[in-house]
């Protein structure tokens, strides 16, 4: 006893000298370091855990329990186990390279981490299991997924559970391996669906028909009117019929149930007035055919007929049935004149609005060419007020210099003439000195030189100013 004692000490000591030399060897870490470390760590793994979450509430969504309920169930517990490493060490980081228990050489920062690779793990096993079974069992799922869209839970909930483990069944050995059997079990269970959705079908749409049908048979239709309740009946079994061809042809099955529905009313209605045709007197026949003619008659008189009673019930009938017809084809041609009234009426409205917009263009291009027409137009203006202005400045110009030649004109006119009397007169100049002629005479005779040099001036000033005023007016 004594020596098992020994030994457990041993153990013990061991185990806290182990314990110690962790210790010993994560003091010896920096600090600092050691601390920003573990806090990496922590935020890391809390990130990793919310992603789980997330990951774990998607497979929910995408019925992972249903598909792999073992690996579901797994990754469930990995994650808490995780959530409940972590919370050891969430508030108090240094709890994070505590060991998990006395013997145990993991910390909580490990165990936390290998739930979390756990979860993971079972996902990825559970999310693959699932897309093999879909490939796989293709069919099965998708008459599932059409007993779904029929709520046929409201219906026949425990065959659809049946179906269901059934399904599941096969899954389970897709789950493991074993793909060769769910395969083979396929056809089986793809049976049962369409059974189901058949029956589902018939009962949404046509349990009414039925159930007509049979307390039809059990009234007094079947004895009255035996032979149109007899073509009821078969309208019913041809829409039964079908459903169990091409469930799946809703519109093609409502119309078939009406009709089925419209043929029991119609056999229900033929019995009741059978009945009371039995049970009417002999006197009351001839009063019964009489309400039965007034309803031709008024019939005859709405479609604008003569009266057609000296002809027999059914001969009155068929006349009727002509005259209908009559006006429907009346109809039917006065419709086709309209529509294509209607179709000329269209042409004449695509030209007319053809025509506008030929119009617009033309209108368009009229006012373009009225602004082209206006802007040259005062352009010409400006270039008339520029020839005018350039006109009246050279004719002032031109008047200016004529008169300052004139000036000058004069004095140099009366000089030369004076030099040239004197040069060509110089025997009037010795008169004039001598006193001999008056010297107005000298005078008289530069003035009248000078006129007549005044006078060509004139002649040509005229052709002067053109020349300089049209250089002008070319710019």
């Amino acid at each position: 006893m004594k020596k098992g004692l020994t030994l457990s000490a041993i153990a013990v000591t061991v185990l806290l000298s182990g314990c110690a030399s962790d210790s010993d060897a994560t003091k010896t870490l920096p600090l600092e370091s050691n601390q920003s470390e573990i806090s990496t760590q922590i935020n890391s793994i809390a990130q990793s855990i919310n992603q789980a979450k997330e990951k774990l509430s998607n497979a929910k969504a995408d019925d992972l329990p249903w598909f792999a309920t073992k690996h579901y169930q797994d990754a469930d517990k990995a994650l808490s186990d995780a959530k409940e490493y972590y919370a050891l060490f969430e508030t108090d980081p240094s709890k994070a390279r505590s060991s998990t228990g006395f013997f145990s050489s993991r910390t909580n920062i490990q165990a936390t981490e290998d739930a979390l690779n756990q979860f993971n793990l079972n996902i990825a096993k559970a999310e693959m299991i699932r897309e093999k079974a879909l490939s796989v069992l293709d069919e099965a799922f998708s008459y599932r997924a059409q007993l779904a869209s029929l709520d046929v839970n409201e219906y026949y909930p425990k065959t659809n559970a049946r179906l269901d483990t059934q399904l599941q069944t096969l899954v389970n050995f897709i789950a493991e391996d074993r793909t060769e059997r769910a395969t083979s079990g396929q056809p089986d269970l793809v049976s049962r669906q369409r059974a189901l959705e058949v029956k589902t079908v018939t009962r949404i749409y046509l349990s009414d028909a039925q159930k007509e049908l049979a307390r039809l048979k059990t009234s007094n239709t079947a004895l009255h009117a035996p032979d149109t309740l007899a073509v009821a009946a078969t309208r019913v079994t041809a829409a039964e019929a079908f459903i169990g061809a091409e469930p799946r042809s809703i519109n093609e099955i409502e119309d078939k149930a009406a009709e089925a529905m419209f043929s029991l009313q119609h056999a229900e209605h033929i019995a009741d007035v059978v009945q009371q045709l039995k049970a009417l007197p002999e006197k009351d026949y001839e009063r019964h055919v009489l309400t039965f003619e007034k309803l031709l008659v008024n019939i005859s008189k709405a479609l604008g007929s003569d009266d057609l009673r000296d002809n027999s019930i059914n001969q009155q009938g068929k006349l009727l049935v002509s005259l209908i017809e009559e006006q429907k084809t009346q109809s039917s041609e006065g419709e086709q004149s309209l529509q294509q009234l209607l179709a000329q009426l269209t042409d004449e409205q695509k030209k007319v609005t053809e025509l506008e917009a030929s119009l617009t263009a033309e209108q368009q291009a009229s006012v373009q060419t009225s602004e082209k027409m206006k802007q040259l137009e005062a352009k010409v203006a400006e270039l008339n007020t520029s020839l005018v202005a350039a006109y009246t400045q050279a004719s002032e110009q031109s008047e200016d210099l004529a008169q300052e030649q004139e000036t000058a004109s004069e004095d140099e006119t009366a000089l030369e003439a004076t030099e040239k009397a004197v040069a060509e007169e110089p025997a009037l100049v010795e008169a004039v000195a001598n006193e001999e002629v008056p010297e107005e005479a000298i005078t008289e005779k530069v003035a009248n030189e000078t006129i007549e040099v005044e006078a060509a001036d004139v002649e040509s000033a005229p052709q002067k100013l053109t020349a300089e005023i049209e250089p002008e007016a070319a710019s």
